[in-house]
């Protein structure tokens, strides 16, 4: 390294231990897109859905579960709206970024890892982009009434 140069910081990563990086770029859900493959998936009785984000595409259950990196084959697909635009009996389908659930929790999103690995019953991410896990916005939505807030500015000093 030349005299004078500053060295780059390490890079972050998600988790100890893990080669994943964590992105600089969140998440926009608007861009994730999610579609019912038709007709039958070999080694997944229910059907298969694809969710895909910028160029990512993964297949999965329905509603998540075994996610796998997907490479498009012509199948014929049908979109899955969100619950919001869904139209009965259509179920409708939505995700939740880190950034979303730290606003509804009214914390940090440098904070819901930490809530995710603290708190029993948080709900797991359905997969994970290269800019970070999505989570099953229902599920999320389900386990929050059911929180303990843990105080996050504790000190050393025991209450007295």
């Amino acid at each position: 390294m030349p005299a004078g140069a500053v060295r780059p910081a390490p890079a972050p990563f998600d988790r100890p231990g893990r080669r994943c990086m964590l992105s600089g770029m969140a998440i926009t859900t608007k861009h994730v897109r999610v579609h019912a493959l038709v007709g039958p998936v070999e080694g997944r009785p229910d059907g298969a859905w694809i969710l895909e984000y910028r160029g990512q595409a993964f297949l999965m259950d329905p509603g998540g579960g075994r996610p796998e990196p997907f490479t498009d084959d012509g199948r014929e697909r049908r979109p899955i709206e969100s619950r919001v635009r869904a139209k009965a009996p259509a179920p409708g389908f939505d995700v939740m970024t880190r950034e979303d659930i730290a606003r509804a929790l009214r914390i940090n999103p440098a904070l819901v890892d930490f809530v995710a690995h603290q708190e029993p019953g948080f709900p797991a991410p359905i997969l994970r982009f290269r800019e970070g896990p999505v989570w099953d916005a229902e599920a999320v939505e389900r386990w929050i009434p059911t929180r303990q807030p843990q105080d996050t500015h504790r000190t050393s000093v025991p209450p007295g």
